[in-house]
């Protein structure tokens, strides 16, 4: 037999039935429009997403850097760092004493860092928004912000500028005039003065004890493997450590969460297509069998489906990425601004390998889509396709139940077609799913809720005065008067003081050896054998504080150790919490043994405390002699030391956030004479801090769930125009026979409802499962899982409504004015 080559036909069959047909192949070319919109559109406005939190934790890190190694290091592990191939950079810091007073301020406190060019450039580049000037060169240079100048009262300075400041370094204090070399801002520690390096060499500090060695590694996912390699190829002392910040050890569960969230998505977009060309095939039975009777094969059937889909995901990928666009460049940020909800201009970001996956996905997924019902399509005979009722499958038996006859024929035409009805509901489910994924994570990473879980207090105020070395310069900045007057500001529920006295802590082989010798391991340059002659005689140079809480303060204190300390025994004075600040010292080590301690000039005096716990909250941390600080109850401290002082007052107020209350607490402190003793930290600055760190992250966040509500929904719609298209006919069947269009309505709403219940069932069972799961992976901020009531609530009931209105407003749509005589005609 000789080839006949008809593909020429075929062609125009295919161009004939899209014209003639285009209320069926429309419906399917919405359908890969949709898929190939909710693909770019999440993908693109999902990097954006994901760059926006990089950059924010890039912010509150305040340098791009994936690992540190802290306590100093050697030029030996400098350059093993440098020979590694997985990383890209290797910056220097390092502390170089810090600033003390100026003619305005004599509490000031700021550290003063060396970095190197690499740090500078590279590490810390990323987190500036502007700089002024040039880093220091010379060793009387400073960098500083415009924050640091006016915390030591230099707030009107500039470049080029100079003052005279008093610091401290490794060789002892100093006074001298500094040069204004150059003005940052951006993020990161912004209450410190850069210097040279020439100025870092003159302090008597050495990188091997405190060096900061900033890692930034190649690529964005790497093993646990590499660090751990890396980690022993260091030979880390006792005192150094390595640490990959909290976005580096959380990469691969970031990114599984991520491939999870875009698995959910395909998934849904398959569904779609799915159920619609699977629809639209079933549809079209019929045209099939008579085209096999005048002598079409079923391999030039399946071609011509193939050539049909082929044109319809041309378009419709080509809709489907315009809209994207439009979307994603165009609406988020304009509703975004329009809602008030950012004052920033939100910026997407476009990767072309978004545009081409897009592409290659859709036609991956309409390739396999079509497959199945294309081979029914070429596999039905003539005589099944003329007996082929789509949607109808022969029942064998049927019996009436108790619920209302529109229930019962709703509930019948779900179990018509399992398939369909599951895919339908599954669709919903997924959409669904993913939208309570990502309103879950974009709640959880607001500024509101990651400030809530890592501050549990609104403000905390302390007395810088006791930073100061000698005793005789320190002040009651908060004495009773002041503690009144707080009291009086409405809108504060709760007033914490933290209580301080100096003590002295003498040598002793049983404890106090032991502390100063892990001590000195971890924080000096120098071995303890050198001192610990020094210490044996003048135990007072190595003074330590007390510190007194209340009972509420022991019980949040008590809660971070595991409920071990006993309440009663520390309140009457018999038990201590001691501050380990770093040390790798345990309570195994420590059972037993007891701290003895003298009040700070009454050495004859000797208290023995037993050690109950050991806490790391830098809260209860100060400067001391290196012996331990320890806590106990506030009414103990009272009766054993003289004259204490408030060192913190922590205060919480009646509503999170509150700018009034916080308003009037610093307009308290700005009319005390010691105005310039204070500083404090506040959550309610944390919170906007984090806020201008997080930029656009948030706005984005919400565009998506957007667009995953959108795309559940139009799934929904597109799925019920698809299956009522199909019904037509029994429809106006049913209306002949006497069913009103009330009934027809109810029915209709009963059907949309068991849809809705179906896929909120799915998606609180299965789908809460997958986003749990996700949001473990994603939640690299540690914060509790927690379900936004408001966002889900809202969700679902607009899921409802839309499954109850929407397939009467379709069937009222597809019916027309037709008559019902003209309707059941159709069938024919």
């Amino acid at each position: 037999m000789l080839a006949n080559n008809n593909q020429n036909i075929l062609v125009k069959m295919c161009r004939r039935s899209l014209v003639r047909n285009k209320q069926r192949f429309g419906i399917i070319t919405a359908a890969i429009m949709l898929s190939a919109f909710m693909l770019f559109s999440v993908l693109t406005v999902g990097t954006t997403y994901f760059k926006m939190q990089h950059q924010q934790e890039m912010r509150l890190q305040g340098g791009d850097y994936d690992a540190l190694l802290v306590n100093g290091f050697t030029e030996g592990q400098k350059e093993i760092c440098g020979r590694d191939e997985n990383i890209l950079y290797a910056g220097t810091e390092a502390y170089a004493g810090y600033a003390m007073e100026t003619d305005v301020d004599d509490t000031m406190y700021s550290g003063m860092l060396w970095c190197d060019e690499v740090q500078w450039e590279n590490i810390l580049a990323p987190a500036r928004e502007w700089v002024k000037g040039e880093y220091p060169e010379k060793d009387h240079e400073l960098m500083a912000t415009r924050e640091a100048l006016q915390n030591c009262g230099k707030g009107n300075l500039g470049v080029g500028d100079r003052f005279i400041l008093t610091y401290s370094d490794k060789k002892g204090t100093h006074t001298r005039e500094f040069l204004i070399s150059g003005i940052w801002e951006g993020y990161g520690t912004k209450d410190a003065f850069y210097v040279s390096e020439s100025f870092y060499k003159q302090s008597g500090y050495q990188l091997r004890y405190n060096g900061v060695l900033n890692l930034k590694f190649r690529g964005s996912l790497i093993r646990q493997k590499t660090l751990s390699d890396l980690e022993k190829s260091l030979c880390l002392s006792n005192r150094q450590y390595f640490m990959p910040t909290v976005t580096m050890e959380k990469t691969a569960g970031v990114l599984a969460g991520m491939a999870g969230l875009v698995i959910i998505t395909c998934i849904s977009a398959y569904l779609l297509i799915y159920n619609i060309l699977y629809l639209s095939v079933s549809g079209n039975i019929r045209y099939y069998g008579l085209m096999q009777t005048v002598g079409m094969t079923e391999r030039q059937i399946y071609c011509l489906i193939q050539k049909q889909m082929l044109c319809v995901t041309i378009i419709g990928t080509g809709a489907g990425l315009l809209a994207g666009f439009a979307v994603s460049y165009l609406l988020i940020p304009a509703v975004v601004r329009a809602l008030g909800i950012h004052k920033l201009a939100v910026e997407i970001s476009f990767h072309p390998a978004v545009f081409l996956g897009t592409i290659l996905f859709v036609g991956i997924t309409v390739f396999l889509c079509s497959r199945r019902p294309a081979k029914i399509a070429a596999s039905v005979s003539p005589v099944e396709a003329m007996r082929y009722r789509a949607g109808s499958p022969r029942r064998l038996s049927r019996r009436t139940g108790r619920l209302h006859v529109l229930w019962r024929m709703a509930g019948e035409q779900l179990q018509k077609d399992w398939k369909k009805t599951g895919i339908v509901m599954l669709s919903l489910a997924a959409s669904l799913s993913v939208f309570l994924c990502l309103v879950t994570l974009i709640q959880s990473q607001s500024a509101k809720t990651v400030m809530s879980n890592n501050m549990d207090t609104d403000l905390i105020l302390q007395n810088d005065t006791l930073q100061k070395e000698n005793t005789e310069d320190w002040i009651h900045i908060m004495d009773d008067a002041f503690l009144n007057d707080l009291e009086g500001i409405t809108g504060i529920r709760e007033i914490r003081p933290l209580w301080s006295a100096r003590i002295i802590v003498p040598w002793e082989p049983e404890f106090s050896d032991v502390w100063m010798r892990e001590f000195y391991e971890v924080w000096k340059d120098y071995p303890y054998d050198t001192d610990v002659e020094a210490y044996k005689r003048n135990p007072e140079k190595f003074y330590s504080f007390l510190k007194g809480i209340d009972e509420d303060g022991l019980k949040t204190l008590n809660d971070e150790l595991g409920g071990d300390v006993d309440k009663e025994a520390f309140m009457r004075g018999e038990t201590c919490i001691l501050y380990r600040g770093g040390l790798s010292l345990d309570m195994k080590r420590l059972e037993g043994k007891g701290v003895v301690y003298s009040p700070d000039g009454s050495t004859d005096t000797q208290y023995r405390l037993n050690i109950a716990g050991l806490t790391d909250d830098p809260y209860y941390g100060s400067s001391t002699g290196g012996a331990p600080i320890v806590i106990v109850s506030d009414t103990y401290l009272k009766q054993c030391a003289q004259n204490p002082y408030i060192a913190k007052i922590d205060i919480q107020y009646e509503k999170e956030y509150d700018e009034d209350t916080e308003r009037k607490v610093k307009r308290l402190i700005d009319i005390s004479p010691y105005a310039r003793d204070f500083s404090w930290e506040s959550r309610l600055e944390d919170m906007k801090e984090l806020e201008r760190a997080q930029g656009n992250m948030m706005e984005i966040g919400i565009g998506i769930s957007l667009i995953l509500a959108w795309i559940g929904l139009m799934n929904y719609i597109n799925t019920v125009l698809g299956s009522i298209q199909n019904r037509r006919t029994s429809l106006a069947i049913m209306e002949s026979i006497g069913m009103t269009d009330k009934q027809m309505r109810g029915m209709l709403m009963r059907e949309g409802l068991l849809y809705a219940f179906g896929s909120v069932l799915l998606t609180a069972t299965v789908g809460l499962g997958i986003t749990y799961g996700c949001y473990r992976a994603l939640n690299y901020t540690e914060t509790a899982f927690k379900i936004p009531l408001v966002p889900v609530i809202i969700g679902v009931v607009l899921i409802v409504l839309a499954c109850m209105l929407i397939p009467t407003a379709a069937y009222h749509r597809l019916a027309g004015g037709n008559t019902i005589a003209e309707r059941i005609k159709e069938f024919e």
